[in-house]
This record gives C-alpha cells, structure tokens and sequence, in this order.
C-alpha cells in the first residue's frame, strides 16, 4: 500500500482535479465495501428516526454509493458533487440500479448548491466529505438555507480528537490529509460551526471509523481494539468518526418541539 502524501491545494480547480482522477476507480479504501457501507447506513438510519423522507440531498455524493443505498427510503435523492467526473459514475450508477426515474445528479459545489432551492430539502445527508469542504461555514449556511423548517442534516465525518489523528501519527511522521485543506473536526469545532450556520444538535455520537487505507502495516488491527475498548469505556479520543443530527434552531421551526437528546 502507497504511503500517503498530502497533496498541496491552492484552488479549487485542483480540488476538482483530484477527484475527477479518482472518480473512474474509485472504491472503499478502508476494508470490506459491503461491512462498511452497513455500518455507516445503520447509523444514519438511527439518526434519521423522526426526520421527514420525502426530499434527500446528499452533498459531495461522490460516485453516490450512500445516495443509492437510500433511494428506497426517500421520495426523491439528489446528490450533488464539485466534480464532474464524480457526477458522471453516479449517473451511471443510478442508471444501472433502476434508480434513474427518482435520483438526480448535480455538479454543485457545497459551498453554493445554487441547483437547490431555499427550504426545499427534507433531509441533508453529508458522509465523508465536510473534512474535505474548505469553507464549512459557508457550506452549512447554505445547508441551512435549502433545509425545511422540520429538516434535517446528518453528518458522518473523521474524528479531530481522535487518537490516531492527534497522537499516533505525528508520533509515527504519518501524513493524514489527503489534501492539504483538509480538516478533521472535533466534536467541540462542529457544534461550533453548526450554531454558527443556525443549525443546532438533535444527536450526536461517535462510530466506527479505521481509516486502513492511509495506515502503515499493523497499525489498523490496534486501531479497531483501541475502538473496541473506546466504545464501551467511553473514551472519545479512541473513536474515529464522528456522526451528528443537527436542524434549524428552535426559532426557526415555528413552534415544533425541540427533540435534542445528545450522547
């Protein structure tokens, strides 16, 4: 396996060009597809409990692998992407999993989802890709726009505070950043950038996430039992992923009820 090398961003031009040349092969880099893939999608789902389902946007959809996944649970998915070359194998995708008639697919960078309508979304879906979002205020403000009073955004991403992140690798001279505006956020830095986008916190909680395709040999074995141990001491800093329900503030929602119930 190739030792990662961060690789240096000055515009978003080269974001795009990172991504459009992964689209093509692109596949899960961090162990078995098919375990991971319901892993994560048992924890939106968990999340989702109580969320309107008729109109889901996921945001940096990439080649839609989540967006597909849950096309049956929603009356209509859109999913948009700062790269074309992403857009396209999602559209392939779509069209090969019978799913054409009810996704849709955007280029449209985070930051702007000027394809997307103020208070038009039931459900904002964003996994594996704000660490990625330079500009995460702007990108949860427009989140925030295109959200229904009743909406709501989930949000699975790397643990800041995590071990491996934080210690391990700096201990190690590990790069951990794929591009050089990469951000993992604590638990602390996204609540404040939720707050800061009129956004407020339904749950939160922390969940499986071993980042083995960007670990030297032997490291990813520790990692899961440090998970092991962090999941049922409740030690934070042992956990990978953070995943977050968050929706409008409460003065936003004309009189709905506040259903806050965090970890």
């Amino acid at each position: 396996m190739a030792r990662l090398t961060t690789r240096a961003v000055t515009s978003r031009a080269d974001v795009i060009e990172y991504f459009d040349a992964l689209a093509s092969g692109y596949t899960e880099a961090h162990g078995s597809a098919h375990r991971l893939l319901t892993c994560r999608l048992g924890v939106i789902r968990q999340l989702l409990a109580g969320a309107p389902q008729g109109i889901l946007l996921e945001i940096g959809c990439g080649t839609a692998v989540h967006a597909l996944a849950l096309a049956g649970d929603f009356t209509t998915v859109i999913g948009t992407d700062i790269s074309p070359a992403m857009i396209d194998v999602a559209r392939s995708r779509a069209r090969l999993a019978g799913h054409a008639a009810r996704v849709c697919f955007r280029v449209d960078p985070a930051e702007e989802l000027t394809t997307v309508a103020d208070h038009s979304i039931d459900v904002v879906l964003c996994v594996g890709a704000l660490e990625h979002m330079p500009s995460k205020g702007r990108v949860l403000g427009q989140v925030r726009r295109v959200l229904q009073p009743g909406g709501r955004l989930i949000c699975l991403t790397p643990n800041g505070g995590y071990c491996w992140y934080k210690h391990l690798a700096p201990l190690l001279r590990r790069e951990v950043r794929h591009l050089s505006t990469d951000q993992f956020l604590t638990g602390a830095q996204l609540e404040a950038h939720l707050t800061g986008a009129g956004l407020e916190t339904v749950e939160r909680r922390l969940w499986t996430f071993v980042p083995r395709g960007d670990l030297p040999a032997g490291v990813g074995p520790i990692l899961a039992a440090l998970d092991w141990f962090g999941r049922r001491a409740g030690v934070d800093s042992l956990r990978g992923g953070i995943a977050v329900a968050a929706q409008p503030t409460a003065r936003d929602r004309a009189g709905r009820p506040d259903r806050r119930s965090d970890l």
